[in-house]
């Protein structure tokens, strides 16, 4: 299992010979559903399987134009079907890949661009040029494409990935868990020490000297304050040999919280798919959607907060660390760690207040 593992964590180990061995495993110990999910990404998806999110993707459709005489006018031009897609209500941008792995990688090896295109089913192209023809009479649509960023492909192979390392990580704990079960382990004597336990890790974009420096600073300040915080800089020193992608995951996974400090170059590292930051962004965002108050988005308040916010979480709360100093001594942060609220209300009273009523006074003339 541990091997398996490492082999995951090597980003240059093809993935769909990886699923394959993932099969051998999930079905030796008995891990049907891990089995089920195996087998859908290595074959691909039916329609009555469902699909996952990261498998739908936001794209654009081009298309090829000819005008009445034949004549081809446009060439994997944009076309917006938005009005369309809201008469269907079903989005027409967006990419379905039900494709095994294998089929992806495949593709993804023949892709020279930062772009790709897939063709889009004669019988849909047809329906589609019934409304392009109907809103342009001297033109016809004759073909017609899902163009989608390259990154976004990836993705799919990113995130296969990050589940298969879940999962076996999940797995191997089980085992050595029923390995050990004579082992007793020694209760926390006090929730001070719960608290001092708490491990945090602190995820951020490389940059210059001052903006790391910086990082190493925050750090070491939460670890003065009673935190298990670390960082890569910390792990690093700690081993001789590192593999910076298994460390960052399990720093991610491992921990109870994850403090992601945002910045410009954090954020467009993040929105172009770049290296460490958007592997780390992505399970982030994937995450989340489970773990809503593991995350804590935080910036140093150089900047302002839209500039360093990447698109997929401007709705999210960002702390502001330089405001929270100056106003609150860092209290908002420590709640948000803690997990506390900062305003204590009242508890609900079981008397509820009577409402008063007007009495009509009788009719007299």
């Amino acid at each position: 299992m541990e091997d398996f593992l490492k082999k995951l964590f090597e980003t240059d180990n093809k993935l769909s010979l990886l699923l394959l061995e993932a099969k051998d495993l999930s079905d030796e110990y008995e891990e049907k559903e891990l089995s089920s999910y195996i087998d859908k990404e290595i074959n691909g998806y039916k329609v009555e399987d469902g699909l996952p999110d990261y498998r739908k993707i936001a794209g654009q459709i081009v298309g090829d134009i000819q005008d009445v005489y034949g004549n081809l006018t446009h060439k994997e031009s944009p076309i917006d079907f938005s009005v369309l897609s809201e008469k269907v209500r079903f989005n027409l941008d967006i990419l379905h890949i039900p494709d095994g792995i294998s089929f992806i990688e495949a593709s993804l090896d023949g892709i020279t661009g930062k772009t790709a295109l897939k063709p889009i089913p004669n019988q849909v192209v047809k329906m589609l040029n019934e409304t392009f023809h109907l809103n342009n009479p001297q033109l016809h649509l004759v073909g017609a494409y899902h163009k989608v960023p390259v990154p976004t492909l990836k993705y799919i192979l990113v995130k296969v990935r990050q589940d298969l390392i879940q999962s076996f990580q999940k797995l191997n704990k089980k085992l050595q868990k029923s390995e050990s079960q004579n082992t007793v382990e020694k209760p926390i004597e006090s929730s001070k020490m719960q608290l001092q336990q708490r491990k945090i890790f602190v995820s951020y974009a490389w940059e210059d000297e001052e903006h790391n420096s910086k990082v190493i600073s925050f750090v070491d300040f939460l670890r003065n304050e009673g935190f298990d915080a670390s960082m890569d800089r910390k792990k690093s020193q700690e081993e001789t040999s590192v593999n910076f992608n298994q460390m960052m995951i399990d720093g991610i996974q491992n921990s109870d919280k994850v403090i992601v400090v945002l910045s410009r170059k954090f954020k467009e590292k993040a929105e172009k798919f770049e290296g460490g930051v958007w592997q780390e962004f992505s399970i982030a965002i994937e995450e989340m959607k489970q773990k809503k108050n593991k995350y804590i988005y935080v910036f140093f308040g150089k900047e302002k907060r839209e500039e360093v916010t990447p698109t997929a979480i401007l709705g999210v709360d960002i702390l502001d660390l330089k405001n929270d100093q100056d106003e609150n001594n860092f209290n908002t942060l420590f709640a948000k760690i803690k997990e506390e609220n900062t305003i204590s209300f009242s508890e609900v009273s079981q008397q509820v207040k009577e409402v008063q009523k007007i009495i009509i006074k009788p009719f007299k003339l």
